[in-house]
């Protein structure tokens, strides 16, 4: 039986090396190492005999070398304000969307760095120290904000980067960033949401936890706004809540609304967390989500199925645009055109017993 190549080595040589590979393969250094890479340039029986021959020693490049060859780290960082919310629980949110990132991450050989960066003062510094000390090939961003003060020292420095959500109020004008984005469809969400609960019949329906700081919730107020305009129904600020994504948030700003004398009679939640405490505070008051009392969410998380009674939400597909997030930001490493490098995804109505009368 003929031996394989590996078979001809000492078992107690350390970990094989590319020039193992190549004196092996019984070709240079050179030859090996863009086979390895795939370079077309190398005939294909050659390059498919050396992959084989790597795959067969358990070859693993040298990752600092390459690093330093290539001035390349294979980490893509990715900050967020905060991994906790209120109370210190996590943030589910964040925990799916980190969970898409990294595995897409991990798909394509790279690791991950987890930054914090509260706004203030010294927000900045936490890009600085990354960009300065290059502990990063490229940044992925979230909780963007107008007049993000990130962006323009991203760009300054011309440092890849995407971000999920847009850079501007604007779309039109967001379309002329020079770095790729990904967004949910914020605005058209909200309406979708609160048209469905004016087709239940309502007219008085709370906007619960939705601020003016992230252009997001900017959004998903604008098209809470829309769905009651084209309704023709007034819109009442005095039911519309300011700010909040916990389910303390929820639950707070919920039962202070049904303990008024003229309280809504549905709710539209900035996401599925603050819906949660709102169906919470909803039974505590005696309404049953659903029957009594329509709420819905906003991000399709999983949890939204488990809860009782299950969320109405407008599902934004989170694996969806981890995955995008991390093929557009590779495209910016390597300089690889793509056919759209801003991109407006559609969220979808998941209809569910908390907007369902009883059977």
């Amino acid at each position: 039986m003929n031996k394989k190549p590996w078979q001809s080595l000492d078992a107690r040589t350390t970990r094989p090396t590319l020039e193992t590979i190549a004196r092996v393969a019984g070709v240079n250094k050179s030859t090996a190492s863009r086979a390895l890479r795939g370079d077309t340039a190398i005939a294909i029986e050659t390059r498919e005999r050396i992959q084989q021959l790597a795959a067969e020693l358990q070859y693993e490049p040298n990752a600092s070398a390459r690093r330093l060859s290539y001035s390349r780290t294979d980490i893509i960082a990715f900050t967020t304000h905060s991994f906790v919310r209120s109370r210190g629980s996590a943030d589910p949110f964040l925990a799916e969307l980190i969970s898409a990132i990294s595995l897409e991450a991990a798909a394509s050989s790279l690791d991950m760095l987890l930054c914090v960066a509260e706004p203030g003062p010294y927000e900045i510094d936490v890009y600085r120290r990354v960009v300065g000390g290059k502990h990063a090939d490229g940044f992925i961003l979230m909780d963007l904000r107008p007049d993000d003060p990130r962006l323009p020292y991203l760009c300054a420095q011309g440092y890849p980067h995407v971000l999920f959500g847009r850079p501007s109020l604007d779309l039109e004008e967001s379309r002329y960033y020079p770095y790729p984005w990904v967004e949910t469809d914020n605005r058209h969400g909200a309406r979708v949401g609160a048209e469905h609960l004016i087709g239940l019949g309502h007219t008085r329906i709370a906007l619960v936890g939705c601020g003016a700081e992230y252009i997001c919730e900017i959004d998903r107020f604008a098209g809470y706004q829309d769905a009651l305009a084209t309704a023709g129904i007034p819109y009442d600020p005095t039911i519309c809540t300011d700010g909040g994504w916990t389910q303390d948030d929820g639950y707070r700003f919920t039962r202070a609304l049904l303990e008024r004398s003229d309280p809504p009679t549905a709710v539209l939640a900035v996401s599925d967390v603050v819906a949660i405490g709102a169906m919470r505070a909803a039974m505590e008051m005696g309404r049953r989500p659903g029957p009594d009392f329509p709420i819905v969410g906003f991000d399709g998380l999983g949890l939204a199925t488990y809860v009782t009674p299950a969320l109405t939400t407008l599902r934004q597909s989170i694996p969806q645009v981890g995955r995008l997030l991390v093929q557009l930001l590779l495209s910016e490493l390597r300089e690889a055109p793509v056919p759209d490098r801003h991109i407006l995804l559609q969220p979808e109505l998941v209809i569910r017993a908390s907007t369902q009368g009883d059977e």
